[in-house]
């Protein structure tokens, strides 16, 4: 009878890991989606890959899916310099990104990709 519980318990842990981390507070991950747009914007390659990021439009999504590591999903807006006023010229991509965390405190990115196309094949990954 022991033994069946136990396999049940593994069973349940194997299927759905998310009971085993934390969750991440609102707070968290705003600080994440502010240390993700802070390295961005001072990454070489990402301005003349992708332009300027000029604003967060919506944060997407946010999560903890290993221990001290936030991963948040964010829009955002990037303009690469030139004569063209108003919105042209803009390109909307979306922002997925790791980030490490300890007692509350963000760390350094550990990954960050900016999907162009919305997944449609256009990616570009920072090296971290």
């Amino acid at each position: 009878m022991r033994a069946i519980k136990l396999l049940a318990l593994f069973a349940l842990f194997a299927v759905c890991d998310c009971y085993l981390f934390a969750a991440v507070s609102q707070s968290t991950a705003k600080l994440a989606v502010q240390a993700v747009a802070k390295r961005i914007k001072s990454d070489r390659a990402a301005k003349s890959d992708l332009g300027n990021l000029l604003r967060i439009n919506q944060v997407l999504g946010y999560g903890s899916p290993k221990p001290n590591l936030v991963a948040v999903r964010f829009e955002a807006t990037f303009k690469k310099n030139g004569g063209i006023t108003g919105d042209r010229g803009e390109m909307r991509g979306q922002v997925k990104a790791s980030v490490e965390e300890k007692e509350g405190k963000i760390g350094k990115v550990v990954s960050c990709s900016v999907f162009r196309d919305l997944g449609w094949g256009r990616a570009w990954d920072m090296k971290c």
